[in-house]
């Protein structure tokens, strides 16, 4: 959009993400997600088919 309206936008406006920043954030993303997956996953692993059927 600068280009178009010719502009010049100072650096630091443009380059507002890192090349491992975004990496890093992924990684933290998918490691939360399985930490909060773990603990239900583990408690519904250890229940007998009899008692999910129990409790439907």
């Amino acid at each position: 959009m600068a280009a178009g309206a010719d502009i010049t936008l100072p650096r630091y406006m443009t380059d507002v993400w890192h090349a491992p920043l975004p990496a890093v954030l992924a990684f933290a993303g998918v490691v939360i997600a399985v930490l909060g997956a773990l603990v239900p996953a583990r408690r519904a692993a250890r229940l007998s088919v009899a008692e999910v059927l129990r409790n439907e």
